[in-house]
Protein backbone atom coordinates (compact mmCIF):
# COMPACT_ATOMS: atom_id res chain seq x y z
CA UNK A 1 0.00 0.00 0.00
CA UNK A 2 2.86 2.42 0.69
CA UNK A 3 4.14 2.58 -2.92
CA UNK A 4 0.57 2.60 -4.22
CA UNK A 5 -0.45 5.58 -2.08
CA UNK A 6 2.82 7.33 -2.84
CA UNK A 7 2.06 7.08 -6.56
CA UNK A 8 -1.44 8.42 -6.02
CA UNK A 9 -0.20 11.40 -3.99
CA UNK A 10 2.44 12.18 -6.60
CA UNK A 11 -0.02 12.00 -9.51
CA UNK A 12 -2.70 14.07 -7.78
CA UNK A 13 -0.11 16.70 -6.83
CA UNK A 14 1.18 16.93 -10.40
CA UNK A 15 -2.37 17.16 -11.79
CA UNK A 16 -3.21 19.88 -9.26
CA UNK A 17 -0.18 21.91 -10.28
CA UNK A 18 -0.78 21.34 -14.00
CA UNK A 19 -4.55 20.81 -14.41
CA UNK A 20 -4.68 21.14 -18.22
CA UNK A 21 -5.51 17.52 -18.99
CA UNK A 22 -7.98 17.31 -16.11
CA UNK A 23 -9.73 20.41 -17.50
CA UNK A 24 -9.87 18.78 -20.94
CA UNK A 25 -11.68 15.77 -19.48
CA UNK A 26 -14.33 18.20 -18.22
CA UNK A 27 -14.62 20.53 -21.21
CA UNK A 28 -14.93 17.94 -24.01
CA UNK A 29 -17.89 16.04 -22.44
CA UNK A 30 -19.54 19.35 -21.49
CA UNK A 31 -19.31 20.51 -25.11
CA UNK A 32 -21.12 17.32 -26.16
CA UNK A 33 -23.72 17.80 -23.41
CA UNK A 34 -24.33 21.40 -24.50
CA UNK A 35 -24.56 20.46 -28.17
CA UNK A 36 -27.04 17.64 -27.62
CA UNK A 37 -28.95 19.73 -25.09
CA UNK A 38 -29.50 22.31 -27.84
CA UNK A 39 -30.47 19.68 -30.42
CA UNK A 40 -32.92 17.99 -28.06
CA UNK A 41 -34.72 21.24 -27.32
CA UNK A 42 -34.92 22.12 -31.02
CA UNK A 43 -36.31 18.71 -32.03
CA UNK A 44 -38.79 18.49 -29.13
CA UNK A 45 -40.57 21.83 -29.62
CA UNK A 46 -40.84 23.67 -32.93
CA UNK A 47 -41.59 27.42 -32.91
CA UNK A 48 -44.35 28.22 -35.41
CA UNK A 49 -46.91 30.91 -36.15
CA UNK A 50 -50.57 30.37 -37.01
CA UNK A 51 -52.51 32.70 -39.26
CA UNK A 52 -55.99 32.16 -37.82
CA UNK A 53 -58.16 33.78 -40.48
CA UNK A 54 -61.24 31.75 -39.58
CA UNK A 55 -63.42 32.78 -36.67
CA UNK A 56 -65.69 30.20 -35.10
CA UNK A 57 -65.83 27.18 -32.82
CA UNK A 58 -64.08 24.86 -35.28
CA UNK A 59 -61.21 27.30 -35.85
CA UNK A 60 -60.84 27.77 -32.11
CA UNK A 61 -60.83 24.01 -31.60
CA UNK A 62 -58.09 23.59 -34.20
CA UNK A 63 -56.05 26.22 -32.37
CA UNK A 64 -56.60 24.32 -29.13
CA UNK A 65 -55.45 21.06 -30.73
CA UNK A 66 -52.29 22.72 -32.05
CA UNK A 67 -51.44 24.29 -28.70
CA UNK A 68 -52.07 21.12 -26.65
CA UNK A 69 -50.12 18.62 -28.78
CA UNK A 70 -47.15 17.28 -26.83
CA UNK A 71 -44.97 14.31 -25.96
CA UNK A 72 -43.04 13.35 -22.84
CA UNK A 73 -40.26 15.68 -24.04
CA UNK A 74 -42.45 18.79 -24.31
CA UNK A 75 -44.97 20.60 -26.48
CA UNK A 76 -44.88 19.93 -30.23
CA UNK A 77 -45.44 23.58 -31.17
CA UNK A 78 -44.50 26.88 -29.62
CA UNK A 79 -47.12 29.13 -31.19
CA UNK A 80 -45.66 32.63 -31.28
CA UNK A 81 -48.83 34.33 -32.53
CA UNK A 82 -52.22 33.59 -34.09
CA UNK A 83 -52.67 37.03 -35.70
CA UNK A 84 -52.51 36.62 -39.51
CA UNK A 85 -50.53 39.80 -40.23
CA UNK A 86 -48.06 39.27 -37.39
CA UNK A 87 -47.70 35.59 -38.35
CA UNK A 88 -46.76 36.40 -41.94
CA UNK A 89 -44.31 39.08 -40.80
CA UNK A 90 -42.53 36.70 -38.39
CA UNK A 91 -42.30 34.00 -41.06
CA UNK A 92 -41.02 36.40 -43.72
CA UNK A 93 -38.23 37.75 -41.50
CA UNK A 94 -37.08 34.23 -40.54
CA UNK A 95 -38.12 34.28 -36.87
CA UNK A 96 -39.93 30.94 -37.27
CA UNK A 97 -39.55 28.00 -39.62
CA UNK A 98 -43.20 27.37 -40.50
CA UNK A 99 -46.58 29.08 -40.78
CA UNK A 100 -49.93 27.30 -40.53
CA UNK A 101 -52.97 29.02 -41.99
CA UNK A 102 -56.55 28.30 -40.86
CA UNK A 103 -58.55 29.62 -43.83
CA UNK A 104 -61.39 32.11 -43.50
CA UNK A 105 -64.04 29.58 -44.64
CA UNK A 106 -62.79 26.82 -42.30
CA UNK A 107 -65.91 26.69 -40.11
CA UNK A 108 -68.32 27.08 -43.01
CA UNK A 109 -66.81 24.16 -44.92
CA UNK A 110 -66.89 21.87 -41.90
CA UNK A 111 -70.51 22.75 -41.11
CA UNK A 112 -71.45 21.94 -44.69
CA UNK A 113 -69.37 18.71 -44.79
CA UNK A 114 -67.16 20.11 -47.53
CA UNK A 115 -63.44 19.30 -47.90
CA UNK A 116 -61.18 21.64 -45.96
CA UNK A 117 -57.43 21.84 -45.55
CA UNK A 118 -54.77 23.71 -43.61
CA UNK A 119 -52.01 25.53 -45.43
CA UNK A 120 -48.50 24.73 -44.19
CA UNK A 121 -45.57 26.76 -45.51
CA UNK A 122 -42.15 25.56 -44.34
CA UNK A 123 -38.71 27.14 -44.58
CA UNK A 124 -37.18 23.82 -45.60
CA UNK A 125 -33.49 24.50 -45.15
CA UNK A 126 -33.38 21.48 -42.79
CA UNK A 127 -35.03 18.25 -43.95
CA UNK A 128 -35.37 16.89 -40.40
CA UNK A 129 -37.14 20.04 -39.18
CA UNK A 130 -39.36 19.97 -42.26
CA UNK A 131 -40.33 16.37 -41.51
CA UNK A 132 -41.30 17.36 -37.94
CA UNK A 133 -43.51 20.19 -39.17
CA UNK A 134 -45.26 17.95 -41.71
CA UNK A 135 -45.86 14.99 -39.39
CA UNK A 136 -47.09 17.17 -36.55
CA UNK A 137 -49.43 19.14 -38.80
CA UNK A 138 -50.91 15.88 -40.14
CA UNK A 139 -51.27 14.60 -36.59
CA UNK A 140 -53.11 17.79 -35.65
CA UNK A 141 -55.63 17.23 -38.46
CA UNK A 142 -56.22 13.63 -37.30
CA UNK A 143 -56.76 14.73 -33.72
CA UNK A 144 -59.13 17.47 -34.81
CA UNK A 145 -61.19 15.00 -36.85
CA UNK A 146 -61.64 12.57 -33.94
CA UNK A 147 -65.29 12.51 -32.96
CA UNK A 148 -66.39 14.63 -35.91
CA UNK A 149 -69.57 13.21 -37.48
CA UNK A 150 -69.22 12.01 -41.04
CA UNK A 151 -65.42 12.13 -40.99
CA UNK A 152 -63.55 8.86 -41.38
CA UNK A 153 -59.81 8.64 -41.19
CA UNK A 154 -57.47 5.66 -41.29
CA UNK A 155 -56.05 4.98 -37.86
CA UNK A 156 -52.90 3.25 -36.64
CA UNK A 157 -53.22 0.96 -33.66
CA UNK A 158 -50.03 1.29 -31.64
CA UNK A 159 -48.76 -1.17 -29.06
CA UNK A 160 -45.72 -0.09 -27.01
CA UNK A 161 -43.17 -2.42 -25.45
CA UNK A 162 -42.85 -0.23 -22.37
CA UNK A 163 -45.66 1.33 -20.38
CA UNK A 164 -44.51 4.84 -21.28
CA UNK A 165 -42.05 6.55 -23.59
CA UNK A 166 -38.52 7.21 -22.45
CA UNK A 167 -37.60 10.87 -22.56
CA UNK A 168 -35.06 11.73 -25.23
CA UNK A 169 -33.09 13.62 -22.57
CA UNK A 170 -32.82 10.42 -20.52
CA UNK A 171 -31.82 8.34 -23.54
CA UNK A 172 -29.17 10.76 -24.81
CA UNK A 173 -28.10 11.87 -21.34
CA UNK A 174 -27.17 8.32 -20.40
CA UNK A 175 -25.13 7.93 -23.57
CA UNK A 176 -23.34 11.20 -22.81
CA UNK A 177 -22.68 10.07 -19.23
CA UNK A 178 -21.09 6.86 -20.54
CA UNK A 179 -19.06 8.90 -23.03
CA UNK A 180 -17.83 11.15 -20.22
CA UNK A 181 -16.76 8.16 -18.10
CA UNK A 182 -14.91 6.48 -20.95
CA UNK A 183 -13.22 9.66 -22.19
CA UNK A 184 -12.18 10.92 -18.75
CA UNK A 185 -10.84 7.52 -17.67
CA UNK A 186 -8.87 7.09 -20.90
CA UNK A 187 -7.29 10.55 -20.74
CA UNK A 188 -6.61 10.51 -17.00
CA UNK A 189 -5.08 7.03 -16.90
CA UNK A 190 -3.19 7.54 -20.16
CA UNK A 191 -1.64 10.87 -19.23
CA UNK A 192 -0.65 9.62 -15.77
CA UNK A 193 1.23 6.72 -17.38
CA UNK A 194 2.74 8.79 -20.21
CA UNK A 195 4.01 11.42 -17.77
CA UNK A 196 6.36 8.87 -16.24
CA UNK A 197 8.27 8.85 -19.53
CA UNK A 198 7.97 12.60 -20.04
CA UNK A 199 9.29 13.33 -16.55
CA UNK A 200 12.01 10.65 -16.72
CA UNK A 201 10.60 8.64 -13.82
CA UNK A 202 9.53 5.57 -15.81
CA UNK A 203 12.74 3.60 -15.37
CA UNK A 204 12.74 3.34 -11.55
CA UNK A 205 9.01 2.62 -11.53
CA UNK A 206 9.11 -0.09 -14.19
CA UNK A 207 12.17 -1.75 -12.67
CA UNK A 208 10.97 -1.34 -9.08
CA UNK A 209 10.89 -4.57 -7.02
CA UNK A 210 7.42 -3.75 -5.64
CA UNK A 211 5.90 -5.27 -8.77
CA UNK A 212 3.43 -4.22 -11.41
CA UNK A 213 0.34 -4.31 -9.18
CA UNK A 214 1.29 -1.20 -7.20
CA UNK A 215 2.07 0.70 -10.39
CA UNK A 216 -1.18 -0.30 -12.12
CA UNK A 217 -3.44 0.11 -9.09
CA UNK A 218 -1.81 3.41 -8.18
CA UNK A 219 -2.44 4.82 -11.64
CA UNK A 220 -6.02 3.51 -11.64
CA UNK A 221 -6.80 4.98 -8.23
CA UNK A 222 -5.39 8.39 -9.16
CA UNK A 223 -7.29 8.24 -12.47
CA UNK A 224 -10.48 7.32 -10.60
CA UNK A 225 -10.15 10.35 -8.32
CA UNK A 226 -9.63 12.67 -11.29
CA UNK A 227 -12.46 11.02 -13.25
CA UNK A 228 -14.84 11.57 -10.33
CA UNK A 229 -13.91 15.26 -10.37
CA UNK A 230 -14.63 15.41 -14.10
CA UNK A 231 -17.92 13.52 -13.71
CA UNK A 232 -19.10 15.92 -11.03
CA UNK A 233 -19.06 18.79 -13.52
CA UNK A 234 -20.56 16.64 -16.29
CA UNK A 235 -23.42 15.47 -14.06
CA UNK A 236 -24.16 19.08 -13.09
CA UNK A 237 -24.27 19.94 -16.79
CA UNK A 238 -26.59 17.00 -17.55
CA UNK A 239 -28.94 17.95 -14.72
CA UNK A 240 -28.98 21.61 -15.75
CA UNK A 241 -29.11 21.39 -19.55
CA UNK A 242 -30.98 18.10 -20.06
CA UNK A 243 -32.88 17.79 -16.75
CA UNK A 244 -31.27 14.38 -16.38
CA UNK A 245 -32.65 12.44 -13.35
CA UNK A 246 -29.30 12.16 -11.57
CA UNK A 247 -30.95 11.30 -8.25
CA UNK A 248 -32.22 8.02 -9.74
CA UNK A 249 -28.73 6.64 -10.37
CA UNK A 250 -28.74 3.57 -8.13
CA UNK A 251 -26.33 0.79 -7.25
CA UNK A 252 -26.79 -0.95 -10.60
CA UNK A 253 -25.82 2.20 -12.48
CA UNK A 254 -22.85 2.82 -10.18
CA UNK A 255 -21.52 -0.71 -10.75
CA UNK A 256 -21.94 -0.30 -14.50
CA UNK A 257 -20.13 3.06 -14.46
CA UNK A 258 -17.28 1.59 -12.41
CA UNK A 259 -16.91 -1.24 -14.92
CA UNK A 260 -16.88 1.29 -17.76
CA UNK A 261 -14.26 3.32 -15.90
CA UNK A 262 -12.04 0.22 -15.64
CA UNK A 263 -12.53 -0.45 -19.34
CA UNK A 264 -11.59 3.11 -20.29
CA UNK A 265 -8.66 3.25 -17.85
CA UNK A 266 -7.26 0.06 -19.35
CA UNK A 267 -7.29 1.58 -22.84
CA UNK A 268 -5.73 4.76 -21.46
CA UNK A 269 -2.92 2.83 -19.79
CA UNK A 270 -2.20 0.94 -23.01
CA UNK A 271 -2.09 4.20 -24.97
CA UNK A 272 0.19 5.74 -22.37
CA UNK A 273 2.65 2.85 -22.67
CA UNK A 274 2.52 2.88 -26.46
CA UNK A 275 2.71 6.65 -27.03
CA UNK A 276 4.73 7.77 -23.99
CA UNK A 277 3.51 11.30 -24.77
CA UNK A 278 0.50 13.03 -23.27
CA UNK A 279 -0.46 15.41 -26.04
CA UNK A 280 -1.10 12.92 -28.90
CA UNK A 281 -3.37 10.99 -26.57
CA UNK A 282 -6.16 13.60 -26.59
CA UNK A 283 -7.35 13.20 -30.22
CA UNK A 284 -6.96 9.42 -30.04
CA UNK A 285 -9.06 9.25 -26.88
CA UNK A 286 -11.69 11.48 -28.50
CA UNK A 287 -11.94 9.09 -31.45
CA UNK A 288 -12.13 6.01 -29.21
CA UNK A 289 -14.70 7.56 -26.85
CA UNK A 290 -16.90 8.84 -29.68
CA UNK A 291 -16.78 5.42 -31.37
CA UNK A 292 -17.83 3.75 -28.13
CA UNK A 293 -20.55 6.39 -27.72
CA UNK A 294 -22.04 5.42 -31.08
CA UNK A 295 -21.72 1.72 -30.39
CA UNK A 296 -22.97 1.73 -26.80
CA UNK A 297 -25.11 4.85 -26.47
CA UNK A 298 -26.69 5.66 -29.83
CA UNK A 299 -28.23 2.39 -30.99
CA UNK A 300 -31.78 3.61 -31.69
CA UNK A 301 -30.47 6.40 -33.92
CA UNK A 302 -28.05 4.19 -35.82
CA UNK A 303 -30.88 1.72 -36.44
CA UNK A 304 -32.66 4.28 -38.59
CA UNK A 305 -29.62 4.68 -40.85
CA UNK A 306 -28.43 1.07 -40.86
CA UNK A 307 -29.44 0.36 -44.45
CA UNK A 308 -26.04 -0.28 -45.99
CA UNK A 309 -22.35 0.41 -45.75
CA UNK A 310 -20.34 1.27 -42.66
CA UNK A 311 -23.30 2.51 -40.62
CA UNK A 312 -24.96 -0.88 -40.82
CA UNK A 313 -21.85 -2.61 -39.51
CA UNK A 314 -21.49 0.00 -36.77
CA UNK A 315 -25.09 -0.65 -35.76
CA UNK A 316 -24.48 -4.42 -35.74
CA UNK A 317 -21.67 -3.87 -33.24
CA UNK A 318 -24.26 -2.61 -30.77
CA UNK A 319 -25.89 -6.04 -30.77
CA UNK A 320 -22.98 -7.72 -29.01
CA UNK A 321 -20.92 -4.94 -27.41
CA UNK A 322 -21.30 -5.42 -23.62
CA UNK A 323 -21.02 -1.64 -23.04
CA UNK A 324 -24.31 -1.20 -24.91
CA UNK A 325 -26.13 -3.50 -22.48
CA UNK A 326 -24.66 -1.64 -19.51
CA UNK A 327 -25.76 1.69 -20.99
CA UNK A 328 -29.31 0.41 -21.48
CA UNK A 329 -29.32 -0.85 -17.89
CA UNK A 330 -28.52 2.65 -16.66
CA UNK A 331 -31.28 4.06 -18.87
CA UNK A 332 -33.88 1.66 -17.47
CA UNK A 333 -32.89 2.41 -13.89
CA UNK A 334 -32.95 6.21 -14.13
CA UNK A 335 -36.16 6.26 -16.18
CA UNK A 336 -38.02 3.66 -14.12
CA UNK A 337 -39.22 2.02 -17.36
CA UNK A 338 -39.08 -1.74 -17.65
CA UNK A 339 -37.70 -4.24 -15.19
CA UNK A 340 -34.22 -4.88 -16.58
CA UNK A 341 -31.37 -3.02 -14.86
CA UNK A 342 -27.91 -4.52 -14.45
CA UNK A 343 -26.80 -7.08 -17.02
CA UNK A 344 -24.34 -9.22 -15.08
CA UNK A 345 -23.06 -10.96 -18.18
CA UNK A 346 -22.31 -7.62 -19.83
CA UNK A 347 -20.63 -6.45 -16.63
CA UNK A 348 -18.43 -9.55 -16.61
CA UNK A 349 -17.47 -9.22 -20.27
CA UNK A 350 -16.61 -5.53 -19.79
CA UNK A 351 -14.38 -6.30 -16.81
CA UNK A 352 -12.82 -9.19 -18.72
CA UNK A 353 -12.05 -6.84 -21.61
CA UNK A 354 -10.55 -4.33 -19.17
CA UNK A 355 -8.37 -7.06 -17.67
CA UNK A 356 -7.17 -8.21 -21.08
CA UNK A 357 -6.23 -4.69 -22.20
CA UNK A 358 -4.47 -4.06 -18.87
CA UNK A 359 -2.41 -7.23 -19.31
CA UNK A 360 -1.46 -6.03 -22.78
CA UNK A 361 -0.33 -2.70 -21.31
CA UNK A 362 1.82 -4.40 -18.65
CA UNK A 363 3.38 -6.80 -21.16
CA UNK A 364 4.16 -3.93 -23.51
CA UNK A 365 5.67 -1.95 -20.64
CA UNK A 366 7.89 -4.85 -19.59
CA UNK A 367 9.00 -5.73 -23.11
CA UNK A 368 9.77 -2.19 -24.21
CA UNK A 369 12.48 -1.49 -21.67
CA UNK A 370 14.17 1.09 -23.88
CA UNK A 371 14.27 4.50 -22.23
CA UNK A 372 14.93 7.71 -24.11
CA UNK A 373 15.74 11.22 -22.85
CA UNK A 374 18.63 10.05 -20.73
CA UNK A 375 16.72 7.15 -19.17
Amino acid sequence: MRPLLALVRKDITISRRSPLFLAITVLVPLVFVGLYGLLVKVSATSPVVVAQEGAGPHSDRMMQVLSEMSSVDGAFFEIRTADPEEARRLFDDGSVGAILTIPRDFDNRIDNARPVSLSLVVYNINSDATKNFQLRAEDAVRRFAEGMPGVRLAQVEETAVFREDMRITTYLGTGLLVFAVLYASMVNAGTLVAREWEERTAKPLVLSPVGDSSFVLGKWLAALIQTLISLTFVIIGLAWLLKYPVARLGWASILALLALFGYGAAFGALLGVLLRRSLPMIPICVVLAVTHFFVSGYESYLRGFAHDGGVEWLWRLTQWAPMAALTDGIRFEVSGIGTRTLDWAALGWTLLGATGVTVMAVVRMRRALSFSQGQ
